[in-house]
């Protein structure tokens, strides 16, 4: 039975309990006593017997009462802790003064690769938890707050953080740590800070080209394998690259995109493979996460990864065939399960040619190829692309504009757009903000370069009698050229020049140009 006695404290009174109960042969199990209360536990009696003890024991001077219970206080307190450290998502371990291991819940675990049965009782040391930081707490009494550590069991690296529990002569009389899975909480630094998912509904196009490859990149989403995206800058390769991981089965990890040639040399090692515990000056305290880890069970976008230098190919061919990857300054390997996009805009095949860029490394990224076309390749998207920039633009910069006037779409289809949807883009944005009616007019448009963006007329020499059929023929000949760099198609150089389809054809034959 279990008994809840409130009492007037006085001397004796436990004597005074204990004693009946020894006069009635009962014995006591366990007794928890707090100011003006007793816990009581004893062995099991008839419940007439229960009753005349309770009588007996009401009548002992001081005691105000009595009632039966389902449990000790220190039962429910060990049930309460014991669902507490279940139910929570990160590890819990503590430790007595003697460095023995007194608390170890299912998350730490899982955490730390180790079953409870192996660990509880046992010393730190035995339990190979040698990095957790909770030595030196107990030692110092210092507190450490979401370190980074190796776990040498697991293989990988956790976040821990440590508080050392003090009597009242402030003596450290045991450690508490908590464990932090270091995926989970970059996946929550990455829920919480990344930007909304892009999926290929988001990409707007109404060209066929288009069509066809927004159809190859959804077969290849649901593939695990590397994608190298090639394509002209700023026709939205990293567009494409979140839709493919958007549209994965990673799709609700990390994606890590990051620019190989906005970084140097020197640093972009660290940021991709990250460091260990003082391996350079400067070096952050528990050392770094690189890319890699970061995008661990994900996708890492390479961007530009034609910009990779000599040295760091090597080290990249390494993670992508061993899928393992080692800190700068640490003779740790951890496993990653990372799903590679790379994207360039160089030509790598003559690179590899030129032996600029290995062989090896190109034939692991170019498993799955994807190329997205220019600008001026889709004639039929500039009309599409340039209306969506004009109504977001309008919108953001609160401008009536509505639409393009008939010589201004003109002018945008006219162009070339040697930087593709981008320049499409910050050009429609100069536009919106120069408009001041509802319509933008070609005036409003600016496209090359603002400044010396006029082509030189071209020149004719004079070192030789020429008639003038001939000087206009030479004139001709050049205008013919540089438009058909910039337009390859016989319709398009039409609509430039002026011409007829049929006349831009015969010209073309004149001259020996074509459009191969």
């Amino acid at each position: 039975m279990y008994l809840r006695i409130l009492y007037i404290d006085r001397i004796g009174v436990v004597h005074d309990i204990t004693a009946i109960l020894a006069k009635r042969r009962m014995n006591i199990v366990s007794m928890e006593v707090e100011k003006n209360k007793i816990y009581l536990e004893c062995q099991s009696v008839p419940i007439q017997q229960c009753k005349d003890c309770i009588a007996e024991l009401s009548r002992i001077t001081g005691i105000q009462k009595i009632d039966e219970i389902s449990a000790m206080p220190c039962k429910e307190r060990a049930e309460q802790l014991d669902a507490i450290l279940t139910s929570v998502h990160d590890g819990i371990l503590s430790v007595n003064p003697d460095g023995l291991i007194t608390q170890y819940n299912p998350a730490a675990a899982r955490i730390l690769n180790l079953p409870v049965k192996k660990v509880i009782g046992k010393p730190l040391e035995a339990a190979l938890f040698k990095n957790l930081l909770i030595q030196e707490t107990l030692q110092t009494g210092c507190q450490y707050h979401n370190r980074e550590v190796y776990i040498d069991g697991g293989n990988s690296y956790c976040v821990v953080s440590t508080i050392p529990l003090k009597n009242n002569d402030n003596e450290v009389v045991g450690v508490v740590a908590l464990i932090r899975d270091t995926q989970e909480v970059r996946s929550l630094m990455n829920n919480m800070t990344a930007s909304l998912p892009m999926t290929f509904a988001d990409i707007p196009y109404a060209s066929a080209v288009m069509r066809q490859v927004v159809n190859q990149a959804r077969r290849y989403a649901a593939s695990d394998s590397t994608v190298l995206i090639r394509g002209e800058t700023g026709t939205g390769k990293e567009l494409f690259a979140r839709a493919l991981h958007s549209s994965s089965t990673r799709a609700g990890a990390a994606f890590v995109p990051i620019n190989c040639a906005a970084i140097p040399e020197t640093l972009l090692e660290s940021e991709l493979f990250g460091y260990a515990r003082g391996a350079f000056t400067g070096a952050a305290k528990g050392g770094k996460p690189g890319m890699f880890e970061l995008a661990n069970g994900g996708t890492l976008f390479l961007d530009e990864v034609g910009e990779v230098s000599a040295h760091l190919q090597v080290k990249l061919l390494r993670v992508l065939q061993e899928k393992r990857v080692r800190r700068v300054g640490s003779t740790k390997e951890v496993a990653v399960d990372v799903r590679i996009i790379a994207a360039t805009n160089r030509n790598l095949e003559d690179m590899v040619a030129d032996k600029i860029f290995r062989e090896d490394l190109y034939y692991r990224l170019n498993v799955i190829p994807l190329l997205i076309p220019p600008l001026r390749e889709r004639f039929e998207d500039i009309q599409l692309l340039g209306e969506l920039f004009l109504k977001h633009f309008a919108e953001k910069l609160h401008n009536p504009v509505q639409g393009f006037s008939a010589a201004a779409l003109q002018r945008l289809q006219d162009y070339n757009w040697p930087g593709n949807v981008r320049e499409l883009k910050n050009s429609i944005e100069r536009s919106v903000n120069l408009v001041d009616g509802t319509l933008v007019q070609p005036e409003h448009i600016f496209l090359g370069r603002l400044s010396g963006s006029q082509t030189a007329p071209p020149s004719v020499q004079f070192e030789k009698y020429q008639t003038l059929e001939e000087r206009l023929a030479e004139v001709e000949v050049v205008i013919l050229k540089e438009t058909l760099r910039r337009f390859r198609s016989s319709r398009r150089m039409g609509a430039v020049l002026g011409l007829s389809h049929t006349a831009v054809l015969k010209k073309l034959r004149k001259y020996d140009f074509s459009l191969d």
